[in-house]
């Protein structure tokens, strides 16, 4: 495992068994590295007055489980627009090496709806996305949470036009040959063109201003707009206060009202445990390269799973 800064206590990286489930020792290394990441932030935020907590999966990890849930392969945190805006005008100068702060104005080709902060040194790779050469680093994600509209014309309007326009962008990289897609050639050429003459950044931005452009103030409701749209509304109240509860060895910031929060996310019993799978796939990890060094290979392994369907699909 690359080094890192977060202090481990005694046995943390040994394979364990939590709750009937075992938790193999390489995927505790994972948990260290974005555990390291999450205090990283935590850091910078706390110097520069931004207000974020932990989400989803981790939240409701930190108060069913005190640390991960252990099926689980990922941290979440949010933050209100205005304190995530304050955060990507700082972050790339906050957070340096082998930190690396990840947003579509940071690292063209990146068009999710929301931050990352990786280490560069580790690997993360879907292998669909190991055609494309933004940072793969072990991540964690940052999401945003923005005013809802009342008008319901409006809310459905702004979420489908801004993730239209991300769409058109990430298809400037999809591979067309082996993902079959040929449907998108028309797509990405014109994306190509887009991108070329206006600017992976600009285009990227006229996104985020269709969910900008309600305030606060004139809402009753916060939702994930640039990721699950309005699937899940939450009282803006809900984050007015801020409370430190226990993550694994580390303190992590939670709503004080995070009982309302997770009973709109995963239902009124949600401490009860359900072994899900996580939302991120088939990740492949590596604790001791960089991406750099290990996309060549998830990439060829990729073309060669995709080559063999093409081919069942062919002599079928």
């Amino acid at each position: 495992m690359v080094d890192i800064s977060l202090e481990l206590p005694d046995g943390f990286l040994e394979e364990e068994e939590r709750e009937g489930y075992v938790v193999p020792s390489k995927m505790k290394e994972v948990w260290a590295i974005q555990m390291d990441l999450l205090t990283q932030l935590i850091n910078v935020c706390q110097q520069n007055n931004i207000k974020m907590w932990v989400d989803g999966g981790t939240l409701l990890g930190a108060v069913r489980h005190h640390g991960y849930i252990p099926w689980d392969d990922d941290i979440d945190v949010i933050m209100l627009r205005e304190e995530y805006d304050k955060l990507m005008e700082i972050g790339k100068d906050a957070f340096t090496a082998p930190y690396f702060f990840q947003s579509a104005y940071t690292d063209s080709g990146y068009s999710l709806g929301h931050a990352q902060l990786r280490n560069s040194q580790t690997a993360a790779i879907r292998p669909a996305d190991s055609f494309k050469l933004y940072n793969q680093g072990i991540f964690i994600d940052i999401f945003v949470l923005d005013a809802v509209p009342e008008d319901e014309s409006l809310r459905l309007s702004t979420v489908k036009e801004s993730n239209r326009i991300w769409r058109f962008l990430k298809a400037r990289d999809t591979n067309i040959l082996y993902s079959g897609r040929l449907t998108l050639i028309g797509r990405k050429v014109k994306a190509r063109h887009a991108v070329k003459k206006y600017g992976w950044a600009n285009l990227y931005r006229k996104g985020e201003d269709l969910l900008r452009n309600v305030s606060i103030d004139d809402c009753r409701y916060v939702a994930y707009r640039s990721y699950f749209g309005d699937r899940f509304l939450y009282d803006k109240h809900i984050f007015d206060d801020t409370i430190w509860i226990d993550f694994e060895h580390i303190k992590v910031p939670v709503p004080k009202r995070y009982h309302e929060f997770l009973v709109v996310h995963y239902g009124s019993d949600y401490m009860t445990p359900h072994h899900d799978y996580t939302n991120h796939g088939e990740l492949v990890f590596d604790t001791s390269r960089s991406y750099k060094e290990v996309l060549p290979e998830v990439r060829k392994a990729y073309k060669q799973s995709l080559l063999k369907r093409l081919r069942k699909k062919i002599f079928k």
